[in-house]
């Protein structure tokens, strides 16, 4: 947990130290022996289809942080690996998932010490998006040596960050360890026939995309050359300028001209990775939909510097986005209701490109597409109503990529934070009809549960909920009733949520003061709706903040970086054990018995009854089947309980006591705006530091 790092003058590190020592005497739950397993997953899809769980079920992951054999491990997860394939088709048993979902996948240059995914390129894609290792197999020509794999995984294991956090560096980086691999096997390309099918693949993919690889292959190097992404600072006016209309046209194009010429290898070396990148992502979509699972992704709102410098007629000058403390540019919403203005052709190419991605989307801070919050260089922020042109233009996108038959409700927009409500309460219309994300974390009585959400006449297939994502604390604090720092008129989420939740569960509130049985009742909510989502760290159970917000220059090294070690099937049922993690059985029961299926369905109860107890069932450490014997596993729930009330002194966990006054605010979460991305700083912001 995050917040223990704060506690070094009470001790709490050596205390950390010390129940470390307990880790030999932890029993684990079990998991499912073979033979039980074709039988759980009849039961588990006959109950979600009970309890109208049977639309979108969306596991959440950020890919750099999925796990990695050690003999394997680079420093970063990645969606085409033979690990991430073994992973997705194990958590897809106990969780029931249809659908994965990753963070934004673009270029990320490290602010702070942080890698934010939501900081990074609108176009392109990262270097964590490709695999080195295909690199060594037939399939891509055997461009790289198995021995030059393994120099990447050595300088991985020199760093020394060990297997719980993420190594950007040795990855993402130029001049990274991974990035010189790459480097020479771009050589070993480059001597392929001509007529290769790589090579073929290579131009093909260069034809369709080099309207923007060109420019950003050439911002690399001007970056380079002038040693900042601030073009501004740029002496040459020509440099500066060098894809805007308004600037000489015949100076421009020989000046592109000479660029392409003088640095050719360095601008293809980028067309390269970025074919590579492009390669892998499709590797892995289609590992996914072998297995009956979507690969949705995360549409950004914003755009990075370079993409900035090669649309300049796209945004507003010097205006920004959403919160000024974001630094994201705000693209001209003067203009782009036209859809021939250069804002919409370049809101088009982003989402196009999702859509040849992804089999689906979910758009980061959707509302900023119907009413976004805009800070001029100059005045005041204002709001400007869009309607729904704007989405109405995004949705017909990517129909264009998809085809017109394309189910809209598998696009679903981040409405959570946004000011989407009339006068009167009800949603604003262009709001009303699409799938809305929306958390529990500000659970109350007329909010934050499906049942609220029904209770406002919202369809079923309008929105999809969840006990969190990548933004809000985690299940584990609330339920330990930890203060969140980060939304001081919301300092706890705990009380407000027991009285709502104990209604719809029928459940005994009293039971809810206790954070393990508070915990499950969360997770056992979202089961009633018909779409439901879950992030990675809430599922394992762990109580560290993957994003602080404001805090995150405090632990820049953490931010987005909480890797799932080797050993993630021994900690997933660890997590059920101690009762924090999802146990999808635990969930199904509870749901079941609030809606008297038990009694109408008694026969399917008791095998949920059954399964539930067999995943609560303690084993000791080591007998699980084809399990590691190696632990990486923390005693997180030991360690809290050890200083909670040391926390408790300082204000940080606050003891249960009778439920508080509930909100009245419909969407208490519009009320802290602010706080949802706060640290999502663009390129600009890097530039400004």
């Amino acid at each position: 947990m995050l917040l223990l790092y704060r506690s070094n003058s009470l001790g709490v590190n050596n205390l950390v130290m010390r129940v470390s020592a307990v880790n030999d005497r932890i029993a684990f739950g079990r998991e499912l022996k073979s033979g039980e397993i074709n039988e759980f997953v009849k039961v588990r899809d006959e109950a979600k289809k009970l309890v109208g769980q049977n639309g979108m079920s969306i596991f959440i992951v950020h890919d750099p942080c999925l796990p990695r054999e050690k003999s394997m491990d680079t420093g970063l997860g990645n969606l085409a690996t033979k690990e991430a394939k073994d992973f997705f088709e194990y958590m897809k048993t106990y969780l029931g998932f249809n659908t994965v979902e990753v963070l934004p996948s673009g270029e990320v240059a490290p602010f702070k010490g942080a890698y934010c995914a939501y900081a990074g390129t609108a176009l392109s894609l990262g270097n964590h998006q490709i695999n080195p290792y295909l690199l060594t197999t037939s399939q891509f020509e055997k461009i790289l040596k198995p021995r030059e794999y393994n120099q990447i995984v050595e300088a991985n294991k020199a760093d020394n960050l060990g297997e719980w956090h993420a190594n950007f560096k040795n990855v993402m980086n130029d001049d990274s360890a991974q990035d010189n691999a790459l480097k020479i096997a771009y050589k070993r390309f480059q001597k392929l026939p001509q007529n290769s099918k790589l090579k073929s693949q290579y131009e093909t993919f260069v034809t369709q995309n080099n309207d923007w690889l060109e420019p950003k292959g050439i911002f690399k190097v001007l970056y380079k050359n002038y040693k900042t992404h601030n073009f501004d600072n740029w002496p040459d006016e020509i440099d500066k300028n060098l894809y805007n209309p308004d600037f000489d046209n015949e100076k421009r194009k020989t000046r592109i001209n000479a660029l392409n010429k003088e640095y050719s290898e360095e601008i293809d070396f980028y067309k390269f990775k970025q074919f590579l990148a492009d390669s892998h992502l499709a590797i892995a979509r289609e590992n996914l939909n072998n297995m009956g699972v979507e690969l949705k992704g995360d549409c950004e709102i914003g755009f990075s510097a370079d993409e900035k410098w090669a649309y300049p007629k796209a945004f507003k000058k010097g205006s920004f986005i959403g919160m000024k403390e974001w630094g994201l540019p705000a693209l001209d919403y003067d203009s782009i209701t036209n859809p021939d203005s250069d804002a919409a052709k370049l809101l088009k190419r982003k989402v196009q490109l999702c859509a040849q991605r992804y089999d689906s989307i979910r758009f980061d801070v959707g509302w900023a597409y119907v009413n976004p919050k805009i800070f001029p260089a100059d005045g005041k922020p204002y709001t400007k109503y869009l309607g729904d042109t704007v989405l109405n233009f995004i949705e017909n996108a990517v129909r264009e990529v998809k085809g017109q038959d394309y189910d809209l409700h598998n696009l679903i927009y981040e409405f959570e934070g946004g000011d989407i409500f009339q006068n009167n309460g009800e949603l604003l219309p262009p709001v009303k009809n699409r799938v809305k994300v929306f958390g529990t974390t500000y659970m109350h009585d007329t909010w934050g549960s499906n049942d609220a959400f029904l209770k406002r006449n919202w369809s079923p297939d309008e929105f999809v909920v969840g006990v969190g994502n990548h933004d809000p604390q985690p299940l584990r604090q609330i339920a330990n009733n930890v203060r969140d720092l980060t939304v001081p008129d919301s300092q706890f989420h705990k009380e407000q949520a027991i009285m709502p939740l104990a209604r719809i569960l029928k459940l005994d509130p009293n039971t809810l003061q206790n954070p393990v049985e508070f915990a499950k009742a969360k997770w056992a909510e979202p089961m009633m709706a018909k779409n439901n989502q879950m992030f990675y760290m809430d599922v394992f159970g762990r109580e560290e903040r993957f994003d602080m917000q404001g805090l995150n220059h405090q632990f820049p090294e953490r931010i987005y970086a909480y890797k799932i070690p080797e050993n993630y099937r021994e900690l997933y049922h660890n997590a059920i054990q101690e009762g924090f993690g999802f146990n999808i059985m635990d969930s199904l029961e509870k749901v079941f018995k609030a809606k008297n299926l038990d009694n109408s369905h008694p026969e399917l109860y008791a095998q949920i009854v059954k399964f539930r107890d067999i995943l609560n069932e303690k084993t000791v450490a080591g007998t699980m089947e084809k399990v590691s014997q190696k632990s990486l596993v923390k005693p997180w729930a030991v360690i809290f309980t050890s200083i909670a009330a040391v926390l408790a002194g300082i204000g940080v966990i606050k003891s249960n006591k009778k439920p508080s006054k509930l909100q009245t605010n419909p969407n208490p979460s519009a009320q802290n705006s602010a706080k949802g991305f706060n640290n999502f700083v663009s390129m600009d912001k890097f530039i400004k530091a």
